[in-house]
């Protein structure tokens, strides 16, 4: 890579012109001009032969303008978005929200694709994509909480309790779309979503009621929502009747009611 090209770069994009006045005492004065900026970008791609490493050298230099750089990527070559978000949120995560924001309000593709190459691009931030992903587009929301959950499940849990604090009204749509996409971490999100409320709240006892019918033909999690609803004082008449909405037989449902009632 071309050092001054680069140095050249950075100057353009971040600084553009600085006039000094020639009074001591007095500060620089900082003007910026976009369309050499953008220039500036373009010629980079052409000497690395790619807009992702680009946008990667110029982020990892200069992480506190993460933003601009991803805004004048897209704006320069909206049809390669995917190189760009890629690169963008796996070398600085911390502006996924930003990121998604930017692809997003420039309908550059489907929102749910957007959050799936985010989430891929660095799983370990799935909640947080997620979170911005369902802020931006709310129109889409349970197509988003969906995708989230299939393409990270094994953060199912920690990305429906990040949606509910942030969303509470959703929390039961948050649960059934988690619980019938990835059945397995039902129990684990149950837990995460019933600390996020009061033992003898209602949302409660409806978040559990509504999971023994989501998760009645899985043993391992009906166990835990057993104890579950025991613990939060729900009738075990209450529980037999929603395990059998479930598809389970009255006989089966009371299998688990007397081991933990």
């Amino acid at each position: 890579m071309n050092k001054n090209l680069v140095s050249l770069a950075t100057l353009s994009i971040f600084v553009m012109v600085a006039k000094v006045s020639a009074e001591p005492n007095k500060s620089m004065e900082l003007k910026v001009e976009p369309s050499h900026s953008s220039q500036l970008f373009v010629n980079q791609v052409r000497s690395s032969n790619s807009v992702g490493t680009a946008v990667r050298t110029f982020i990892a230099r200069y992480p506190e303008k993460s933003v601009d750089i991803v805004k004048i990527a897209f704006d320069t070559y909206p049809e390669r978005f995917r190189q760009i978000l890629s690169a963008a949120v796996s070398t600085q995560p911390a502006f996924v929200d930003e990121f998604l924001k930017l692809a997003i309000e420039r309908d550059l593709a489907e929102p749910t694709e957007l959050l799936r190459l985010a989430i891929n691009a660095e799983p370990s931030y799935a909640e947080f994509a997620a979170e911005a992903a369902c802020k931006f587009s709310p129109e889409n929301f349970n197509e988003l909480v969906k995708t989230a959950v299939l393409v990270e499940p094994d953060s199912a849990d920690q990305i429906a309790k990040t949606l509910v604090a942030s969303y509470p009204n959703k929390a039961l749509d948050i649960l059934v779309t988690t619980i019938k996409e990835v059945p397995l971490v039902g129990k684990y999100v149950i837990d995460a979503l019933l600390a996020l409320f009061p033992m003898d709240s209602s949302e409660s006892e409806s978040m559990i009621i509504i999971s023994v019918e989501q998760l009645a033909m899985h043993p391992e999690a009906m166990h835990r929502l057993t104890e579950l609803a025991r613990d939060r004082g729900i009738e075990e008449q209450a529980f037999i009747d929603s395990a059998m909405r479930g598809g389970l037989s009255e006989d089966k449902a009371r299998q688990y009611t007397s081991v933990h009632y």
